[in-house]
């Protein structure tokens, strides 16, 4: 009786499990093997700026992924994604690293959006071979960090030194510059009055607000009690501080031409109209193809968008071209890249796991950023 017990009970528990697997692959709840898993940490939620940016690169890898998707896959197996919001906040950076390298086992990001969430994680990555492409981060200090760190949006000081060229040959030789206290934000600066003093120009007026001020009042009138400028000048891409800056600046009768580099949708509206006319150099250029499809499902496209497409296109690149998905084998592929015509634009490696490609220049007519060459 006891033999005959056991097979039966046996018999049960493996009729129990076979139940629980079918129920599970049913449902939809079961480990995927036929999967291979990506992650993304960007800002998708918060106040501050930068998650216009970090929704449109995801919506760029969802794109990326579908299309991969759509032609098979990647070696037999088909790409999912696990999208993780860090608003911004550093801490939350760390938390969504760990939470999806440790529980959700991705050891392939795509992000950060920001510097000051990518940056503190330079050592980690390296620490545990996770391989990460930012679509937006333009700082050397992360790709060229460890030899898992790769950048498709090119290093910032190159923009912004090159909106001084472009502001002294508009004639302007003295400017009010409107930055923040942003740890890219200062860099662009920096190199904006480096160059824009080399050529011969000045910085008469220097705003440097905090990113999540609001009441700006005082720094508005220290441009316009300025009587010697002829120009105004932002280096607060992705911060809305500026815009509100320009805004209050408009509101006290200031009407000085404006430029900058890389501005969005968000800074557009929320600067209420002072924005109007402003010319701004962009490394967003993507393909008419991508924006097209882009617009036709998510509306207004975003810096990030085109560029984390890219990113998952590069990994995907080099996972079938290595027929593997080890981060140490994929990285030397993808470092070894020299030119990669993407949607975002030809973008050619500087040696050092980093990005760089043309810019075009940018005007906000009637509120929307249309193209000038």
């Amino acid at each position: 009786m006891k033999q005959k017990t056991k097979v039966i009970i046996g018999i049960i528990l493996i009729i129990i499990v076979i139940v629980i697997i079918g129920f599970r692959s049913y449902t939809g709840n079961a480990v995927k093997t036929d999967t291979i898993k990506i992650g993304s940490i960007g800002i998708l939620t918060g106040d501050a700026g930068g998650s216009s940016w970090g929704i449109a690169a995801k919506n760029g890898i969802d794109m990326a992924v579908l299309d991969i998707n759509a032609n098979g896959g990647i070696n037999g197996k088909m790409l999912e994604v696990i999208h993780e919001d860090d608003a911004g906040d550093a801490k939350k950076t760390i938390s969504a690293f760990q939470k999806l390298t440790d529980v959700d086992n991705v050891n392939i990001i795509i992000g950060t959006t920001w510097s000051s969430t990518g940056i503190p994680l330079v050592k980690l990555a390296d620490e545990k071979k996770v391989l990460m492409i930012s679509p937006s981060l333009g700082k050397p200090e992360f790709n060229e960090g460890s030899k898992y760190l790769f950048n498709t949006w090119p290093h910032d000081v190159t923009l912004s030194s090159q909106l001084a060229d472009y502001v002294f040959n508009k004639g302007h030789k003295k400017v009010a510059l409107i930055s923040a206290n942003e740890l890219w934000v200062k860099d662009q600066t920096n190199a904006f009055k480096k160059r824009f003093t080399e050529l011969g120009g000045s910085v008469e007026v220097l705003v440097e607000p905090n990113p999540t001020d609001r009441e700006l009042s005082s720094d508005a009138l220290k441009i316009k009690n300025n009587k010697d400028i002829t120009a105004i000048v932002s280096t607060t891409d992705g911060v809305l501080v500026g815009s509100l800056v320009a805004k209050r600046a408009h509101e006290l009768g200031v009407n000085l031409p404006i430029y900058s580099v890389t501005i969005d949708s968000d800074a557009i509206k929320s600067s209420d109209s002072a924005y109007e006319g402003m010319e701004f150099l962009t490394s967003l250029t993507p393909s008419s193809e991508f924006k097209t499809r882009y617009e036709a499902k998510y509306g207004t496209m975003n810096i990030g968008a085109d560029s984390a497409y890219d990113a998952v296109m590069l990994i995907a690149k080099a996972m079938k071209e290595t027929k593997s998905s080890d981060t140490t084998v994929l990285a030397d592929n993808i470092s070894k890249i020299k030119e990669w015509n993407g949607m975002s634009g030809k973008l050619v490696s500087d040696g050092k796991r980093g990005f760089t490609k043309d810019f075009v220049v940018m005007k906000v007519v009637d509120g929307k950023a249309v193209a000038l060459n």
